[in-house]
């Protein structure tokens, strides 16, 4: 059973901390991230039974944790349990389910309101604002992932396009778009992309165009490393390395990392803090050593802010962090395979 404290639907609690977070999103240093993580521990501890739960197993209370990188992070095969709740007495507006099989069980994010989400979605853009193609369904066809949840949020409505229907390619308006010689950017997950180099000759972009791929193909039997990748995607589309982009996110977050070309870092957002632990003795690693990614994201007012994931990643100085891949006894996941799966059909 689901427990869930009731609420008046104007909590005072919720609402300030809803500001509070709204305020660090769009205005830079004006919110101590600590304070309010601490904060938003204590909100989620004494409203989330199942959280709480979990945070004592672990010898975790808001009493004995002092700075943000001691707030207990859930596993991202919590999202799997039916008694993960929402924070809030309010009926659930929108679900994002991870991808899986069939006889997978999937995991759930629920979402009260996608304000806080979609707001995380565009301050945490880091490309310019261009014409956007997705080599995926829409939001439409797709309304419980969340990867065609945020394309359909940076789709302005006018030249942005989905080129995924009903299992299908349809590039005839990016075609049409291409005619006119002006840049744009295209998005899609690593797979996507894949499929359209194999079924497709050479897509020339016009000079100053974007790529941004995610999701990887973890999980698959493809084996190709990601500068591989990236000179095969900047052949095939004629783009320089630089124009070329991953995004690292998951149904479990509200918010994104972005990392440019075949090498370079990913960094999240000012809302986010990660730690890179050993996967042995839990404490963070030293700059240069790799662990397992653990991601702090504040726009995950309601649920929980803390992710531990299945990511290997090396630490920088920088409060940046190089990709190494899934844990190879973990599950595959992500948008990748669902669009896998869905152009096999």
């Amino acid at each position: 059973m689901t427990q869930i404290e009731d609420l008046t639907p104007h909590d005072p609690e919720d609402s300030n901390l809803i500001h509070r977070v709204k305020k660090l999103i769009s205005s830079p240093g004006d919110e101590e991230f600590s304070a309010l993580a601490l904060d938003i521990f204590k909100y989620q501890f004494d409203r989330n039974q199942p959280y709480a739960a979990f945070a004592r197993s672990v010898k975790k209370t808001p009493e004995t944790v002092a700075r943000w990188e001691e707030i207990p992070a859930v596993p991202t095969a919590a999202f799997k349990l039916d008694d993960l709740p929402l924070i809030c007495g309010q009926e659930t507006l929108t679900t994002f389910l991870t991808s899986g099989t069939t006889t997978e069980t999937k995991g759930s994010h629920h979402f009260p309101s996608t304000h806080l989400y979609e707001k995380a979605i565009s301050y945490g853009w880091p490309l310019p604002k261009l014409p956007t193609f997705f080599l995926a369904p829409s939001n439409l066809e797709s309304p419980q992932s969340s990867l065609s949840h945020m394309f359909g949020h940076l789709n302005d409505g006018n030249n942005s396009r989905f080129l995924l229907k009903n299992s299908k390619f349809n590039l005839s308006r990016l075609f049409l778009y291409l005619a006119s010689g002006q840049p744009l950017i295209l998005m899609g997950t690593a797979l996507a992309f894949r499929h359209l180099m194999e079924i497709h000759g050479s897509i020339p972009l016009p000079s100053g165009s974007h790529l941004l791929e995610t999701g990887g193909y973890k999980g698959t039997s493809i084996m190709l490393s990601k500068p591989d990748f990236y000179s095969q995607l900047s052949e095939f589309f004629k783009l320089p390395l630089n124009h070329l982009h991953n995004e690292y996110g998951m149904t479990e977050l509200s918010s994104q990392a972005y990392a440019t070309g075949p090498d370079g870092p990913h960094r999240f957002p000012r809302w986010c803090r990660h730690l890179i632990l050993d996967p042995e003795t839990e404490r963070e690693v030293a700059p240069g050593e790799t662990g397992y990614l653990v991601i702090h994201d504040l726009a995950n007012l309601h649920s929980v802010c803390g992710i531990r994931t299945q990511d290997f990643a090396v630490r920088h100085e920088d409060d940046s962090f190089t990709l190494i891949g899934r844990d190879p006894g973990a599950l595959p996941r992500g948008c990748s395979r669902t669009i896998d799966q869905a152009l096999s059909l």
